[in-house]
């Protein structure tokens, strides 16, 4: 018998998943199995995300540069200016990224103090336990109880989950809009209810404000043409016509916003500030395949050997084989009907799009990822439901320890270097607890403390987006030099020239001068590469522990130094 064979005749015509029976007695035990997996998933995530003390890692640097650095600053331009900027020197400039996942943020940004540091996290958070719970909720209300149990623990095992749930970078946010709209296109098609596949759309629509990249899951919205209902074509055709129209009109503002800040509404800040990678290659080509299939291999094989954003969060696994395993088993649970069919067809596409993407980025895949417990629940309830009936088979026991395999994440690797024979869980409640403090907030929390009451210009090496945001107005901050994370643009530049200039504005009005750097092995070194102004010279302030170096420019009442202006120019 297949496992088709096995599942009986009787589930509803829109399931996509085995059905068990739900007489009183198996119904209750399913829901307290279930909800004993829920709370299981919960406890695991308070665990692993959750209590994890922010202020006392080096999470706070706000990694990787310049990705978080600018959603934060995005998110405090628009609570206090109303525009999604970012700000270097004296100049407000556009950023590389969307503002959907700044957005989300704003909640959080405008009640947590200390200049609100902790809500990038905080959202986060917010967005796993809402996943986690939401997850439960829609297999609870489909008569799936045991499902939504299962789904929930195998969500708070992944290692991406855990890893983006404690980030300050929207990955996390993009895959879970996706799965809300698969969630909505599901529920349309079994309860026959058309506003909930034009809720998906708008969700989709406005999703691209937060991961450009998810447009590719719009052939999601094939299910309106799929919807079982008997109506004539003409209805059809224009139910069709407007589920499209709808998710155009959400999309809008994405492709507005491009064509206000950049001139054109396929624009983006990438041609703004790195044009030279579009001018390289085209984003999409067979060209790219090779790289892609490497890296899924590194992923399917527990393989990878190279440092990644993962590594800034979590252990550096995105996924464990055991998962991809048991998602591969669920395939065999699947019956293909009208979800089903518009699934594939998103996810296939969105696939296709990454597999051939220019940039070589395991968290890209992270919305396949997450739509595939989907198929990975599918094996798991129908074995838990065989021990709970208390039949026990080869294939159920089979399909039960790679189920334990794929919640404690064993085998896998960790860290960086990758060590092998990894339990993902155990590493995960670990990890965080075992970070520095981070060197750039200390180093602008300590100048705050000291200079706050007399702002000025600050040139640092710390980022200038990042201190600008949490630098007491109306600090002002810029790099030294020409080395920062900003000098590829075509159409804005800052270099030496530019840091004289700011420096000798200040000058000119009275304006405190100083230099903020993060405490290292070259200070003598980055301390030459100061702009020299005649009749000024920088003098270190005894004010200082190791937290941070500060100079101040102070005016030189001996011999004036070398012409500044000359030495820039050499």
């Amino acid at each position: 018998m297949t496992a088709k064979d096995k599942l009986g005749d009787s589930c509803p015509t829109e399931t996509i998943s085995p059905c068990l029976p739900t007489g009183p007695h198996r119904f209750s035990l399913q829901v307290t199995t279930g909800t004993v997996c829920f709370v299981l998933a919960l406890l695991f995530y308070y665990g692993a995300v959750l209590r994890i003390e922010f202020n006392r890692t080096d999470f706070l640097d706000l990694n990787p540069y310049p990705d978080a650095v600018e959603y934060f600053a995005q998110a405090n331009s628009i609570l206090k200016e109303g525009s999604p900027t970012i700000q270097i020197g004296y100049d407000k400039l556009p950023s590389r990224y969307p503002p959907g996942y700044p957005i989300l943020t704003i909640p959080w940004l405008r009640f947590l103090p200390h200049n609100a540091i902790l809500a990038p996290f905080r959202t986060n958070q917010t967005i796993g336990l809402l996943l986690l719970a939401g997850s439960f909720v829609f297999y609870f209300v489909i008569g799936r109880p045991l499902a939504g149990g299962l789904a929930a623990l195998l969500i708070a095992t992944q290692p991406a989950f855990i890893t983006f749930s404690r980030s300050s970078i929207s990955d996390l946010s993009g895959g879970a809009i996706a799965v809300l709209a698969f969630a909505l296109v599901y529920l349309g098609l079994a309860w026959r209810r058309r506003l909930l596949i034009y809720c998906a759309a708008i969700v989709l629509g406005l999703s691209l404000c937060i991961r450009p990249q998810l447009v590719f899951m719009t052939p999601l919205l094939v299910a309106m043409a799929l919807f079982p209902a008997n109506i004539s074509w003409p209805k059809w055709f224009i139910h069709c016509c407007l589920v499209l129209v709808v998710f155009a009109l959400a999309a809008s503002p994405y492709f507005i916003l491009n064509a206000l800040e950049f001139g054109h509404p396929l624009k983006t800040g990438y041609e703004f500030w790195v044009p030279g990678l579009a001018d390289k290659q085209s984003a999409f080509s067979l060209h790219n395949v090779p790289p892609q299939a490497a890296l899924i291999w590194s992923e399917i094989t527990a393989s990878w050997d190279q440092f990644r954003v993962a590594n800034l969060f979590g252990t550096g696994t995105y996924v464990v084989p055991a998962f991809i395993f048991l998602s591969a088993l669920g395939v065999a649970f699947i019956r293909v009907r009208r979800f089903e069919i518009s699934a594939l067809l998103a996810a296939s596409a969105y696939f296709v799009a990454i597999v051939t993407y220019k940039y070589v980025e395991s968290r890209f895949y992270i919305p396949i990822f997450f739509l595939l417990v989907a198929l990975a629940v599918l094996p798991a309830e129908w074995a838990v439901g065989q021990a709970l009936k208390g039949r026990f088979s080869l294939w159920s026991i089979g399909a039960l320890a790679v189920f334990l395999l794929t919640c404690i994440g064993y085998p896998s690797q960790s860290g960086f270097k990758p060590m092998g024979g990894r339990s993902q869980a155990w590493d995960d409640l670990h990890y965080a607890n075992s970070n520095g403090k981070s060197l750039w907030y200390e180093a602008q929390k300590e100048f705050s403390r000291f200079f706050r009451h007399n702002p000025g210009i600050v040139l640092s090496d710390i980022d200038p987006v990042y201190l600008n945001v949490l630098l007491p107005k109306p600090f002002v901050a810029a790099p030294i030099d020409d080395h920062h994370n900003y000098c590829y643009s075509r159409l804005w530049h800052y270099g030496k020239a530019e840091a004289l200039r700011l420096v000798q504005n200040g000058l000119d009005h009275a304006t405190p001068v100083y230099a903020l750097l993060p405490p290292s092995n070259n200070d003598d070194r980055n301390v030459q590469r100061l702009p020299s102004i005649r009749g000024y010279t920088w003098k270190r302030s005894k004010k200082f522990n190791s937290r941070a170096v500060v100079m101040t420019l102070t005016t030189d009442a001996a011999a004036p130094t070398l012409d500044s202006i000359s030495r820039l120019m050499e």
